[in-house]
């Protein structure tokens, strides 16, 4: 999966705003810390620092993904983070895995 179509699919799957114009758009803005939002940006900044991301199609494992959110996930446990924010961490992680799930079963199906 490119890191694209995972950004698009988190945008619409999570519940919550991921992109911030098309995706090449969203990493540069992520990259920079000027994303509209604070907290989708520092998780798609992540995930663009894990894959060393130039540009929206690079490929994307699942692994990396849920990887690169790990520090961001601890930051939030211990810091005094809302609830709302912590929810939205654990909403990500769980749209990551569904992401990842139905392209195995998209694959499986050709």
């Amino acid at each position: 999966m490119t890191l694209c179509e995972l950004l698009i699919y988190l945008d619409r799957e999570s519940g919550y705003p991921v992109l911030d114009g098309d995706c090449e758009e969203t990493i540069k803005k992520a990259l920079a810390g000027s994303h509209k939002d604070v907290l989708a940006g520092r998780i798609v900044a992540a995930m663009a620092a894990s894959v060393d991301a130039t540009t929206a199609a690079v490929s994307i494992l699942r692994a990396q993904a849920t990887t690169a959110l790990g520090p961001l996930r601890l930051k939030a446990m211990r810091d005094d983070v809302s609830g709302h924010d912590l929810k939205r961490m654990e909403r990500t992680v769980h749209a990551i895995d569904g992401a990842f799930n139905d392209e195995a079963l998209a694959a499986r199906k050709s």
